[in-house]
């Protein structure tokens, strides 16, 4: 089994970050979560295997991974940083060959997680901003 983990630092606390975290949609540019089947275009489809909003995490698997992998199991983990700050962890575990890990590295590590999870620190630090100068006002 192979893992591939990202994390980031988001300026707003952890619990604004759960909410988002979890709809895909609003930060996410391919992935979509589907219950009772497709409701909009997606470039990947996600199932959810489990989630704990005690624990602020979320489970997931791609049935039809647009990878070399098999076995693919992904989570996200948002922890409390202090300081109304959080950190945001995504990782995927999963099997595949050995000639293809570097590449699946920069692929799935850099260009889906990474560049995921900034447009989540960007979403939930401008939603929280918005809701302190509103609160503010």
């Amino acid at each position: 089994m192979h893992r591939i983990t990202r994390r980031t630092f988001v300026a707003a606390p952890a619990p604004h970050v759960w909410q988002l975290a979890g709809d895909f949609g609003q930060w996410h540019p391919t992935l979509r979560i589907y219950a009772n089947g497709p409701e909009a275009p997606a470039d990947v489809v996600v199932t959810i295997v489990s989630r704990d909003d005690e624990a602020m995490t979320l489970s997931y698997h791609i049935p039809d991974p647009p990878f070399p992998i098999a076995n693919h199991r992904a989570t996200i983990l948002v922890e409390d940083a202090g300081h109304s700050c959080s950190y945001v962890t995504w990782q995927a575990d999963f099997t595949a060959e050995p000639e293809v890990l570097q590449e699946l590295e920069d692929s799935i590590g850099d260009d889906v997680f990474a560049k995921a999870l900034d447009n989540l620190a960007t979403y939930a630090q401008d939603e929280y901003g918005r809701q302190q100068v509103t609160q503010a006002s």
